[in-house]
């Protein structure tokens, strides 16, 4: 696999008439939410702040005039609005001219993407993208994750949560002489451990009540099992099974990313073949694919060693 095309800030194409029809307006938004493209919000803020820019995004097609004219915030309406519209004109540069668009979210765990945007001439709609909006960075190079992948997921012999419950489970549990729960069966244990709420089982719902205690030793757990699994298991990945999550996931998706007060145009191509790289950290498996190396972490997404083991996925191209 390979990069399509290189990275480039976004040339302005001619803009087209605008569609006059009543902007749609989500319920909770605000005037002042668009600071949050402008204004860095604090780590623990980051998905709040990405929900509201979701917000914004949703009726950044027709911005209410109220919001445009607004004293205080207009300005900065009007900055993010334009650059909005230059980004969807080179996203139609093979499309015949249009005269107005629109935008559906699709975010959440079923979509791979956050949004369809629609164009329309006239009436008629002449052609759909999809894309998946990131905050911050100019590339895909730059974001800590384009992909997230559940253990459970075939590109290996033997997923990690299996590998987990039957060699360092118990060695978890025996660092806290509180967590007396017993056991669950291993089919319940991998039904539960993919979910993110603890309270599907008492079982996790006490592992999260205890994690703060003797944290240091769990966590040394956790660590060595990431390392024994990778030691064990790296170097067999199924990489036509990887190739086909990153091609059914990414191949017809771009990605609009915001920094420097405009959209970024980045997206994947799937061209070439892939080659196992080597085991980084002994928590990250790269695989090699043309100019691009993938980065497959390992990790556990709600509190170590709790709930939702799962590979983030990121890439890496080589420069000249």
């Amino acid at each position: 696999m390979s990069i399509q095309e290189p990275n480039r800030p976004i040339i302005p194409r001619k803009r087209p008439r605008i569609n006059l029809s009543p902007p749609v307006v989500p319920p909770s938004l605000r005037v002042s939410d668009i600071t949050t493209f402008l204004q860095r919000s604090a780590r623990d803020e980051n998905d709040a702040a990405n929900k509201v820019r979701e917000r914004v995004l949703s009726c950044l097609c027709r911005p209410p005039t109220e919001f445009l004219e607004h004293p205080e915030f207009g300005p900065s309406w009007q900055l993010v609005s334009t650059q909005w519209k230059v980004a969807l004109a080179n996203l139609a540069s093979d499309l015949p001219p249009y005269t107005s668009t629109s935008i559906t979210m699709k975010g959440g765990r079923s979509h791979n993407y956050d949004a369809n945007i629609m164009y329309y001439q006239d009436t008629t709609l002449i052609g759909t993208r999809k894309i998946e909006f990131k905050y911050g960075g100019t590339s895909i190079d730059a974001l800590p994750q384009f992909l997230s992948l559940q253990v459970k997921v075939g590109m290996f012999n033997e997923t990690y949560d299996t590998f987990w419950y039957h060699i360092y489970l118990d060695r978890y549990l025996a660092c806290d002489p509180e967590l007396t729960d017993p056991k669950p069966s291993l089919e319940t244990y991998l039904q539960c451990v993919t979910k993110t709420s603890y309270s599907v089982l008492p079982f996790f719902a006490k592992l999260k009540e205890r994690e703060v205690f003797f944290q240091s030793e769990k966590n040394e757990v956790v660590n060595q099992s990431i390392a024994d699994y990778l030691e064990r298991y790296g170097s067999s990945i199924d990489l036509s099974e990887f190739s086909k999550k990153v091609v059914s996931t990414q191949s017809d998706k771009v990605y609009l990313l915001w920094s420097n007060n405009q959209f970024y145009i980045d997206r994947i191509s799937t061209t070439e073949p892939m080659t196992f790289h080597g085991i980084r950290n002994g928590n990250v498996i790269e695989v090699q694919s043309g100019p691009t190396l993938y980065r497959l972490l390992l990790r556990w997404r709600n509190h170590k060693g709790i709930l939702n083991p799962a590979w983030q996925i990121s890439m890496k191209r080589e420069t000249e």
